[in-house]
């Protein structure tokens, strides 16, 4: 009896100590999503915010295979594997009259404008034959609210298509993008209130990159990206800066010839109370078809300027500490 009240009291004292295994969340991949309703999740070429303790994820309803006219979903997890649906954000025939029709969304990226309160979502905004080459800004009050169109073109008049968008520490936050037929990566930094695009920088000139992804890691930052090859995945390669808008080193194979079997969405940043954690999300497409693809969680680690992909089946984090372990 003696050896039990010891044992408990051990227990015990790890779960106020923080320690306890309870605190560790594993995370799989390879397996489709399913959300607390049982039904697959799908968000597709996902973005991510922090906010009032939850993950709030954003991507594309991809349901149907053969409509290329996916609605934006939103999503809310504690823990990155328990996913909630919370509602369609941005809805064809709903959202704007053109939605659905002359006008489909990829690559939709959530933000919160730390100014105005608002929550922004910056997206690719195509036709069907991929020829307008636009990108779109929507508006809601809230996280989970009603988001309307403020504005959709060309980026300062510039051709744009693939996407994502990177906020800065002092607040500055920029829209990439695929340029001009996809020759180029544009660096397009937004207005105060995320609405437009108002300086432009060319980077990786005719190297032809998609998919980027920023985070920044001290006071460098790095940015991953692929080849343009369709579904079909290929070498992730890797630049760093110091400077956002130059200084660019030339691009680095990290990972394995296809990236583990998949293309870059987001880096999500870990800030524990032992240490940050740094976790690559990419898409795993057509795994077997383009409803069933993939999400795919893993971490990185840097190094001063260099970095290491640790892709693994499975792994757990520790969301208090920052900690991971195979």
């Amino acid at each position: 009896m003696k050896r039990i009240i010891t044992l408990l009291l051990l227990i015990l004292s790890m779960f106020n100590s923080g320690t306890a295994f309870a605190r560790w969340t594993t995370i799989r991949n390879g397996q489709l999503w399913h959300d607390t309703d049982g039904n697959v999740v799908q968000a597709h070429a996902p973005g991510f915010i922090r906010h009032n303790g939850r993950w709030y994820m954003v991507g594309e309803d991809r349901t149907h295979a053969f409509r290329v006219l996916p609605d934006v979903n939103l999503y809310s997890s504690k823990d990155l594997v328990k996913w909630k649906f919370e509602r369609k954000i941005i809805q064809n025939h709903v959202t704007t009259p053109e939605l659905g029709r002359s006008r489909m969304i990829e690559r939709a990226k959530l933000m919160r404008n730390p100014k105005t309160g608002k929550f922004v979502v910056w997206c690719h905004y195509e036709a069907g034959n991929y020829g307008a080459s636009e990108a779109a800004c929507f508006e809601s009050d809230s996280v989970d609210g009603t988001y309307r169109l403020v504005w959709s073109g060309r980026p300062m008049g510039i051709k744009s298509r693939d996407c994502n968008v990177f906020q800065d520490v002092d607040g500055t936050t920029y829209f990439i993008s695929t340029t001009e037929e996809n020759q180029h990566l544009g660096l397009f930094r937004l207005s105060d209130d995320y609405h437009e695009a108002i300086a432009h920088t060319q980077l990786f000139p005719g190297q032809r990159r998609e998919a980027p992804a920023i985070v920044r890691v001290g006071d460098r930052y790095f940015m991953f990206s692929s080849a343009c090859s369709g579904w079909a995945p290929n070498q992730c390669k890797v630049s760093h800066t110091t400077d956002l808008t130059q200084g660019w080193t030339p691009l680095e194979n990290i990972g394995d010839e296809t990236a583990f079997r998949t293309q870059a969405a987001a880096i999500l940043t870990i800030a524990g109370t032992k240490q940050t954690t740094y976790l690559y999300v990419g898409d795993r497409w057509m795994d077997p078809t383009l409803p069933e693809s993939k999400i795919i969680i893993f971490p990185i680690t840097f190094d001063g300027d260099k970095c290491q992909f640790h892709y693994m089946e499975k792994f757990d984090i520790n969301f208090k500490t920052g900690e991971w372990r195979p």
